[in-house]
């Protein structure tokens, strides 16, 4: 029994043409190319409003709650969870909507980051492109790196925290952690109430990233065109790790953004439109030749240097 079951049997009509379609768990609108959005650990759908509505103008846009948060059930106490529990949940939703032949672009931030390329990685034919804003791939690091030293002990205290029913104080030194000191405080207090709510899939998230990657190798068979985003004042982890995937993937551009952990949601103007130009890029070269697509602005500029061996067909 998967510790995280796609949505009811009674909702799983596949929907068709081209009106947004929503369900418990998942959401859909707009034409086009299929491009799939996954939230961070804490979140939901709904933090992707914002970019929705700009892709949805020439995408088939499909946001994904993921295992215990939004609209799903909480994952069981005790429950045997991995990251493939997450990949079969985002695989339920897009074979709902997405015909098997069709490759989908696929958007991840921080935890949806990770989900995002175990999905990639798993279901080879199935991914058309990676864009990740701070994907937390903790096994990307050596097991005695220092930074992922102190992340044990963060993931151990909040841990503890939950377990003990300390909710609160659990979702105070998450926020923390990520954001900086005070940040929970400064959150509107139904803000606070939402995130403790949600707080008790967090371990599971934690176990999850524990257990993969295997290896490097398993980073370096993700031959997706990949756009690594990554803030500039985020942990001193996610640097590292980013630094790690730059080394590890081997169809990649990284860009560095003038935000934290938490971009996607804090400064959306800065970090939705690489997202977008990104998706558009790749959705052209599959489209037509590459020569065509730079003839048409996708990649000006800010993809020029890319490495020759990238094929974008």
């Amino acid at each position: 029994m998967n510790a995280c079951a796609p949505p009811s049997s009674a909702n799983s009509t596949r929907p068709a043409g081209p009106a947004a379609v929503e369900w418990p768990g998942c959401f859909a609108a707009g034409t086009g190319a299929p491009v799939v959005l996954l939230h961070s650990s804490l979140g939901s759908k709904s933090q992707w409003t914002t970019l929705a509505e700009r892709l949805t103008r020439r995408f088939r846009v499909i946001a994904v709650d993921l295992c215990g948060y939004g609209d799903n059930e909480p994952v069981a106490p005790g429950a045997s969870f991995t990251l493939d529990d997450e990949v079969r949940l985002v695989a339920a939703c897009i074979d709902r909507l997405v015909e098997p032949h069709v490759r989908v672009h696929v958007v991840g931030h921080s935890y949806g980051g990770l989900v995002a390329m175990r999905f990639a990685q798993s279901r080879r034919g199935r991914t058309a492109s990676l864009s990740l804003y701070d994907p937390v791939v903790f096994r990307a690091l050596s097991g005695d790196d220092a930074a992922l030293v102190r992340w044990r002990a963060f993931a151990e205290t909040v841990t503890a925290l939950v377990m003990a029913g300390l909710r609160h104080d659990a979702a105070r030194e998450f926020v923390d952690f990520w954001s900086g000191a005070g940040s929970f405080a400064a959150l509107p207090s139904p803000v606070q109430v939402n995130i403790a709510r949600h707080v008790d899939k967090v371990p599971f998230d934690f176990q999850a990233a524990a257990g993969w990657p295997l290896s490097p190798v398993d980073l370096r068979t993700i031959a997706v065109p990949t756009l690594l985003l990554a803030g500039k004042r985020s942990p001193e982890i996610m640097k590292r790790i980013v630094a790690s995937l730059g080394r590890e993937l081997p169809v990649r551009r990284i860009r560095w953004i003038e935000s934290g952990h938490m971009g996607p949601v804090t400064d959306g103007d800065e970090v939705n439109p690489w997202i977008e130009a990104f998706v558009d890029a790749c959705a052209a070269a599959a489209t037509s030749s590459r020569e065509e697509a730079d003839k048409r602005g996708r990649f000006a500029g800010w993809w020029s240097g890319r490495p020759s061996s990238v094929d974008f067909s």
